[in-house]
């Protein structure tokens, strides 16, 4: 047995023990050697990458209050975003008073989105109250599809393959990824299927307009007989994305 089959062996052992800090120490000493075969440069990389694994999942996870909740959300947009992750990976029910709050709140529009998602995806049910763009409603999430799965959606994606994916694929994949950070942006409301080609079309006039291609976006327009004017208005533009 070589040396490092036997740093190998011996590291497979100290897993067995439950020993996987020891373990990883070991690999991490190897890997810090200025030359390793790269047969076992590779198994050595392997079985490091299990430890700190393991060793990650061994971590005690920090426990969140109401309070704590309410003070991310109320914090910085990154800790907006933490407080996101934190309730998407509990039980969401527990939390909704302090949701609500937030969404009555003038929330931000992404972090809006996002828990909106989150509440679609552990399938709640009952009415919730929100400042969405400056109107006040009320929606039910278990009522609400995912954004890109509603008729609307399908159908507005429909739209923008027939008039670009034969000829151009790569410029229907930018009006299709636009289309899907609209839709996101517009839960809890989803995409009507009679507002499909509005949408679409204005997905499309956004991509044309991002690249200063005017002119190109009026050329589409006359080809396909379209109005000139789209008569949707992106949120994505309202809230400058890119």
């Amino acid at each position: 047995m070589d040396y490092y089959q036997e740093i190998l062996s011996k590291c497979d052992a100290l897993l067995v023990e439950n020993k996987v800090q020891e373990a990883y120490d070991l690999l991490e000493e190897e890997l810090r050697m200025p030359y390793i075969p790269k047969d076992s440069e590779e198994k050595i990389i392997a079985l490091y990458n299990e430890c700190r694994q393991q060793l990650e999942m061994q971590k005690p996870q920090k426990t969140y209050t109401e309070e704590d909740l309410e003070d991310l959300l109320s914090g910085t947009l990154d800790e907006q975003f933490a407080a996101v992750e934190v309730l998407k990976s509990s039980n969401i029910r527990r939390h909704l008073p302090i949701i609500e709050h937030y969404f009555c709140g003038n929330p931000h529009y992404l972090v809006r989105s996002l828990l909106v998602e989150a509440l679609i995806d552990q399938q709640v049910h009952g009415e919730l109250k929100m400042d969405y763009e400056g109107m006040e409603i009320t929606f039910d999430p278990g009522f609400v599809e995912m954004p890109m799965e509603s008729d609307g959606a399908l159908q507005a994606v429909a739209w923008i393959r027939e008039w670009f994916e034969n000829d151009n694929p790569s410029f229907a994949m930018m009006c299709v990824e636009t289309l899907v950070k609209e839709a996101y942006l517009k839960l809890p409301f989803n995409i009507d299927e009679d507002e499909s080609q509005l949408i679409a079309l204005a997905a499309v006039k956004y991509v044309f307009y991002a690249y200063g291609e005017q002119p190109a976006f009026e050329k589409f327009l006359a080809e396909k007989a379209l109005a000139q004017s789209s008569g949707y208005e992106l949120l994505l533009n309202k809230h400058d994305m890119e």
